[in-house]
């Protein structure tokens, strides 16, 4: 009998999603590549064991579909965690506070990193923008190639870490998009045109459920998870999240309800709840997908006093 369901499961993921043709047509991949099909029909039978182990989420093909978890996590997956003996600039532990009821920031729109590994830029400079969104209202679109290119302590698309990212910002200008292009590949760094926000350095949140929870009531949160296969084919709803101490992917932690954290992703608004992701909270271990195995970050001492 189980083996039977398992089967209905299979056979029901497969009518639900388009055909290999149909997809490649719609992403604009070659719809005669046999070895792009067998990866994607691979991917939409791995739908039903997701539904099964997420009840409360919903999957579908989208423009990672025709890779390998592998394929997908060299490509997209970049970030890497701070190590024991590594100092932040500005060792400042957010503590419990009060809490209010569901916080949801409503930050600065969700971009896309590319075919590059550089989630660590795009989860470090979304809560710079946040936090200048929130002080002042308006919206400022900060540089990310400007972290790929000149952060030396990082890798660029090869992965890197926000804390570092946040090390090279402290003091300096940080440069507008429109100036300084993202081109999604490692680039040699130059200038641009000063957006006048700035950061004085950044606090350290403690590795908590409560205290990024209390962090959160101040402003958005960049967070390092362990970005699964779930990650790879996920539509909507609420992901039932594993605790894991294993790292892989920066991004920007901006909301919370009583059974779930919000978090704001870098790979577009055709992925996701609009390029959103929400999964369970769990307080135990690593916490979910890994949230409390490195320290979750905050800019400080934002400078708002220009907007641009």
């Amino acid at each position: 009998m189980k083996a039977a369901a398992a089967f209905v499961g299979v056979a029901s993921a497969l009518e639900a999603q388009p055909s290999f043709q149909e997809w490649a047509a719609q992403y604009g991949f070659n719809g005669a590549d046999n070895e792009m099909e067998v990866k994607y029909n691979a991917n939409v039978e791995h739908m039903a064991e997701l539904e099964a182990a997420h009840p409360d989420a919903t999957f579908g093909v989208n423009m990672f579909s025709g890779m390998t978890y592998d394929e997908f996590a060299a490509q997209m997956l970049g970030a890497q965690p701070a190590g024991d003996t590594d100092l932040p600039l500005m060792d400042i532990v957010e503590e419990p506070r009060a809490l209010v009821g569901d916080v949801d920031w409503q930050v600065t729109p969700v971009k896309n990193q590319g075919s590059c590994g550089s989630c660590w830029a795009f989860g470090t400079l979304g809560q710079v923008e946040a936090a200048h969104k929130q002080a002042t209202g308006a919206t400022v679109n900060l540089a990310e190639q400007q972290l790929v290119d000149c952060s030396t302590q990082n890798n660029g698309c090869s992965g890197g870490r926000p804390d570092w990212a946040l090390t090279y910002l402290s003091g300096k200008s940080i440069y507008t998009t429109a100036s300084y292009a993202y081109t999604a590949k490692d680039g040699s760094c130059k200038s641009g045109t000063a957006s006048g926000v700035t950061v004085s350095g950044y606090n350290r949140v403690s590795k908590s459920d409560s205290a990024l929870a209390s962090a959160l009531n101040q402003g958005a949160v960049t967070v390092l998870v362990y970005a699964d296969s779930a990650f790879q084919s996920y539509k909507s709803g609420i992901l039932s999240a594993p605790t894991t101490c294993n790292l892989n992917h920066a991004v920007l932690a901006t909301g919370y309800g009583s059974n779930f954290w919000k978090i704001k992703n870098s790979w577009g608004t055709g992925w996701g709840e609009a390029g959103y992701i929400r999964f369970s909270r769990v307080t135990s271990g690593c916490g979910s997908y890994g949230m409390f195995y490195d320290y979750p970050t905050t800019a400080k001492g934002v400078n708002a006093a220009v907007e641009v």
